[in-house]
């Protein structure tokens, strides 16, 4: 049986490979699509703020149970807070308080969003009727209901023609679909929702077709400025829609949230965010550090700490931090999500040689790690190796670029055992359904566990790009790692166990 047929196999049995398959409901990585994006109009808000000043009188006064908002148009930044010696004073979120921004939303200005109704499931291809006039005017934002936005692009012609966007699944029931203004004098006179595959050279060219199609007059959507209705005899129903000359270019429709920054790393703080208690979370924010290269600095960086349980991070950006993205020290237990639920985050540029990572658990933490993209860091998820340390990790996206000296993507360091002899490695890791893009270099393994575990490390289901040698190592020691059901190289030859690399 070949490759192919081995796969197609595997997969009608019901085994999934890598994170793709992401039943988590929201697009790995967060941002656009995210099921929980705090607005400024959300009534779940206590604090609304916008300065420094104003986040530091909100985490005076707020209480269990308060959400701190932090503005889109923020820009606020830690090093102009007094602090002390090791721990920042004024940036540290009391216990229950949630800290909150917008990554994620969808900007309605500029946009004409259309309501419609999918009688049964299928892909449809979206089509529109168009003019393009030129380099600078041929292109759309659209999105169908939660899916990320993209960009279409049309073919240049200022003749009104025919052009396809793409192809969705769709099931029964209503749908909303939004075209966002990107280039001025773009237009668009009307829409054609068709289940068909055939190509539309003209009006007439679906109709008699057998299928499902949704004929939608441009200008009939929630139009909002600078997208305007322009009467325009010629068109099918005597208008289309445009942002007229003069706009100028529309950005993104998706917001990246309040920024929240260190700079520079030579001030008093060491660590951007500090969760005070137990259920803090932090969510929809870009919190931005110093130090994105694998330069060694001498005083590494902590983006988010915490030493309680419950911390949560979601939807966040996070960056430019030399020690680590998030932090966990002694939050302990076998609960691996209590002991910290990092998820949905995009993680980047924590790269720092020596140090360098996504999120590291130490003395004695756990946490879940989840639906993240994590890329340019030198470990995205490491431990200390201590008696109670442990992770797991499903549905996270760890992207191609692990370029500081021995990058592996998952880490888990070694520790003299309490019983006197060996080298263990923590207690517990799973790592199953995540993608691996990382080909090299030859030193970046997926995974490199420096002792035995204490129980055991799981490794299944996951899909790694990485085929120069083993993508699992293990030093120190040998047993207690089970790794089954994994798909190696980038055409994914699937392997029911093993292999690992001992040293």
């Amino acid at each position: 049986m070949g490759t192919a047929d081995l796969i197609s196999t595997l997969l009608a049995q019901g085994q999934v490979f890598g994170a793709e398959p992401n039943p988590t409901g929201s697009p790995i990585g967060g941002g656009d699509g995210y099921h929980d994006i705090f607005t400024s109009a959300d009534p779940r808000i206590n604090y609304a703020v916008t300065t420094t000043d104003e986040l530091l009188a909100a985490l005076r006064t707020a209480e269990k149970g308060d959400v701190i908002y932090v503005d889109e148009q923020a820009r606020i930044k830690l090093e102009t807070i007094p602090g002390g010696a090791t721990i920042p004073e004024g940036v540290t979120i009391p216990e229950g308080v949630t800290l909150a921004s917008n990554r994620g939303e969808r900007k309605t200005a500029g946009s004409a969003v259309y309501s419609f109704n999918i009688e049964e499931a299928n892909y449809y291809a979206i089509w529109g009727l168009a003019s393009a006039p030129g380099e600078e005017s041929n292109s759309f934002w659209v999105s169908v209901d939660t899916e990320k936005t993209r960009q279409w692009d049309l073919d240049i012609d200022s003749d009104w023609h025919w052009n396809r966007e793409g192809s969705h699944y769709l099931s029964s029931g209503q749908h909303t679909l939004t075209i966002h203004w990107r280039e001025e004098g773009t237009g668009l006179d009307a829409i054609l929702i068709t289940d068909s595959t055939d190509n539309l050279t003209d009006d007439a060219a679906w109709e008699g077709n057998g299928g499902q199609h949704i004929w939608i007059e441009a200008e009939s959507g929630e139009i909002s400025p600078p997208m305007e209705c322009i009467p325009y005899l010629a068109a099918s129903d005597g208008a289309y829609i445009s942002a007229p000359r003069g706009s100028g270019m529309g950005e993104y429709p998706i917001s990246s949230g309040g920024k929240i920054s260190l700079r520079p790393a030579d001030s008093n703080h060491v660590v951007g965010l500090i969760a005070g208690g137990e259920y803090v979370r932090i969510t929809g924010i870009r919190l931005e550090g110093p130090d994105t290269t694998t330069d060694i600095v001498d005083r590494p960086l902590l983006g988010i700490y915490s030493a309680y349980r419950n911390l949560e991070v979601d939807n966040c950006e996070i960056s430019g931090w030399s020690g680590a993205g998030v932090s966990f020290y002694r939050t302990g237990g076998s609960d691996m999500k209590s002991g910290g639920y990092v998820h949905h985050n995009n993680i980047h540029h924590c790269q720092m040689n020596g140090f360098g990572y996504g999120v590291v658990v130490s003395a004695g933490s756990t946490c879940l790690v989840e639906g993240n993209y994590i890329d340019n860091c030198r470990h995205a998820i490491a431990g200390s190796g201590l008696p109670g340390d442990g992770y797991e990790a499903q549905y996270n996206i760890f992207g191609p670029n692990f370029t500081a000296n021995y990058a592996y993507q998952c880490d888990m360091h070694g520790t003299p055992d309490p019983s006197g002899s060996g080298t263990i490695a923590g207690d517990t890791i799973r790592i199953h359904h995540n993608t691996f893009m990382a080909t090299g270099p030859a030193d970046s393994y997926a995974a490199l566990i420096c002792g035995v575990p204490r129980v055991g490390a799981y490794i299944d289901h996951n899909w790694f790009y990485y085929d120069q040698a083993p993508p699992i190592a293990q030093m120190n020691g040998r047993g207690k790692i089970t790794m089954t059901d994994n798909l190696i190289g980038k055409e994914g030859v699937f392997h029911p166990s093993g292999p690992i690399t001992y040293y």
